[in-house]
């Protein structure tokens, strides 16, 4: 036993001694593996900005990777273009005893194109570490040096990078030795209290160390929304060569305008012509808007095109007008150049795009955003367009751009707005199903289903899909019904009125239950998408219901000839902070049951001690949404 302690000691001096710390795994302390796929051993970044259009950036970071889900947390890769000069790329491998096994110079690395086949042309490229482990844990150190000519973009300091990964030590340095005016803006610090920020002059140091896992928790917002960060911008940049100087969003806007709009509205004389020609006798200015609209649908498609300065200015309309495609920055100049023809004034609008809803920072100025729609601002309210969409109806955002914070560019400068919110109630959908259950057993099922607001635009693109793929969805969808059989579908879009219908004929066998001289059979037959949320014995996460709904569902059930009602469930309703459900169960004159269910869901950013309610009122429609009704063969 003694020298098989000797041994041991012997073994982990070695390891703690003999190997470096940041490199060997083994001997990790357990609040760093608890709950985690990778830990961040070490993560360093310092940016000098040496000038207006001067920024080296100098990075390391070492990362253990402890299992195959943590592999895609190693982020070794570098983005870089014609302004980035990459001047050391480097990675080296090392197993569990901190043993280097593989190192990896520039010319090792891939280099591929940074932007999917869907986009024309870009010239914006990444290097990545193609790296297949063998055995875990592992251990990856990657670093590099650039000089940035374009310092428009100042990276962020987001020490907590995904979710699974704790952090043992994150670093992070910026310096503006070129008087350009460096901001900062702190954000959510108190989440964790290993953070510590500090600034002196014009240098901002951020450091974080021994933070624990975060594991994803049901309906928890964007990880960046609730974990700590530090943003940096500068008052005087440079883009692409274009210098730049603002402080709010008033002056930002006006130098995009500038520099980036300014002067590329021009279209050909014969598309100026159709266009009067197409507005003639029109005075409504919604009217113009409409039938602009409609015709850069029909006329243009969607390509992405990442040129001109660092992809953030459109092409020029007349080039859109000759080639008949653009990108959101392009279609959305285009089609306000044709707007400007008929007198109607739209302005270029920026904006975080996604399902996930991000506003544009409105108490920090600087470069942001991913996407641009249009804004035309009217009498009454301002209508909002996106113009790379053939088949969005008019004015319609959907969940892509909608109840966001966006920054309105026009020649007066730049304004922050909010897009249209898409509230519970606008989200509707309705049921209407008649229902003939089978002496069998069996369903046979003719319904329709309405859908409007968010609800419309995750199913309007149905109708654009294949037979074969429809028929998966649905199968896909009612997968709790049994030997289910879709016998017929079509669909109608009233774009006009943003109303999607699905008429549906369906049969499933087998639904109710058989016992002795009863069938039983849950009523909710259709609407069966509520699930319980997970439960933790402590959520660390504040949660969002991002988008709501209103559901109302109403089913006429026709009873199998020789069986009559035995029992139904009682009337439920109950009403919280998060909605509100109802159901009941009649019987009218004819002998049919009429099954009438609603719920309302709403949105809304709640803390994670409001969490446990919120699961008790998902549960208890759950529940609810299994009432059954028992029949009972005629004596």
């Amino acid at each position: 036993m003694k020298i098989l302690f000797f041994c041991l000691c012997v073994f982990t001096l070695e390891l703690s001694s003999g190997q470096s710390a940041d490199y060997q795994s083994l001997l990790l302390d357990k609040k760093f593996t608890e709950n985690a796929n990778s830990c961040i051993r070490k993560f360093s970044t310092h940016i000098s900005i040496e000038a207006q259009d001067k920024m080296l950036i100098t990075h390391k970071q070492i990362i253990t990777v402890f299992n195959k889900k943590g592999n895609r947390d190693i982020d070794a890769f570098l983005h870089y273009d014609k302004n980035i000069n990459v001047k050391n790329l480097e990675a080296k491998v090392y197993d569990a005893y901190g043993n280097e096994i593989k190192t990896y110079k520039k010319r090792d690395f891939r280099d591929v194109s940074a932007v999917d086949g869907g986009t024309l042309y870009s010239d914006s490229r990444v290097y990545y570490l193609d790296y297949t482990p063998i055995n875990y844990p592992y251990t990856i150190e990657f670093s590099y040096k650039i000089k940035n000519s374009n310092t428009a973009f100042v990276r962020p300091w987001r020490p907590v990078r995904n979710y699974y990964q704790s952090v043992q030590s994150s670093e992070f340095i910026v310096e503006d030795h070129s008087n350009s005016g460096l901001r900062f803006k702190k954000e959510n610090l108190d989440f964790y209290k290993e953070i510590n920020v500090q600034s002196s002059g014009q240098k901002i140091s951020c450091k974080a160390q021994d933070l624990h896992a975060l594991k994803y928790e049901a309906y928890s917002p964007s990880l960046y929304s609730f974990t700590p960060q530090v943003n940096f911008a500068l008052t005087k940049f440079t883009l692409e060569g274009q210098d730049g100087q603002a402080s709010n969003w008033e002056e930002m806007g006006q130098w995009q305008y500038e520099k980036l709009i300014k002067g590329r509205d021009k279209v050909s004389e014969k598309t100026k012509q159709e266009i009067l020609t197409l507005t003639q006798g029109i005075e409504d200015p919604l009217e113009k808007v409409k039938i602009v609209y409609k015709y850069v649908q029909d006329n243009t498609r969607y390509i992405s095109v990442q040129v001109g300065i660092g992809g953030w200015q459109p092409i020029e309309a007349e080039t859109v007008d000759e080639v008949k495609y653009g990108d959101c920055k392009g279609l959305t100049n285009y089609t306000k150049a044709l707007l400007k023809i008929v007198g109607v004034d739209a302005k270029y609008t920026v904006v975080f795009a996604g399902r996930e809803k991000q506003n544009l920072d409105e108490d920090f100025a600087s470069i942001q955003g991913n996407h641009v729609i249009l804004n035309v601002p009217l009498e009454n309210k301002d209508l909002w367009l996106e113009c790379t969409s053939q088949d969005i109806p008019f004015g319609f955002l959907g969940t892509f751009t909608d109840d966001r914070k966006v920054l309105v560019v026009g020649e007066e400068g730049g304004k922050i707005k909010t897009t249209d919110a898409y509230y519970s109630r606008d989200n509707y959908q309705k049921i209407d199903a008649d229902v003939t259950i089978t002496k069998e057993g069996n369903l046979s099922l003719d319904f329709d289903i309405l859908s409007q607001g968010t609800q419309f635009y995750n199913k309007f693109s149905l109708a654009d899909k294949p037979k074969n793929e429809i028929i998966k969805n649905y199968k896909s969808y009612y997968s709790h019904l049994k030997s289910i059989e879709i016998n017929a579908f079509n669909f109608t879009s009233l774009k006009d009125e943003v109303k999607f219908i699905e008429h549906l004929e369906i049969g499933s066998k087998n639904y109710c239950s058989k016992f002795g001289n009863r069938f039983m059979f849950v009523t909710n037959i259709l609407n069966q998408s509520i699930n319980i949320p997970d439960k933790y014995e402590e959520r660390m996460t504040p949660f969002v219901i991002s988008r709501g709904f209103f559901d109302e569902d109403q089913l006429v059930f026709n009873m199998p000839e020789g069986m009559q009602i035995e029992s139904m469930p009682q009337p439920i309703e109950f009403k919280t902070k998060f909605g509100k459900y109802h159901a009941k169960v009649t019987k009218n004159e004819k002998g049919q049951l009429i099954y009438e269910r609603s719920m309302l869901l709403k949105q809304g950013d709640f803390s994670k001690q409001d969490y446990n309610s919120f699961r008790t009122f998902m549960s208890n429609v759950h529940k609810a949404d299994q009432s059954k009704v028992i029949l009972i063969k005629k004596t």
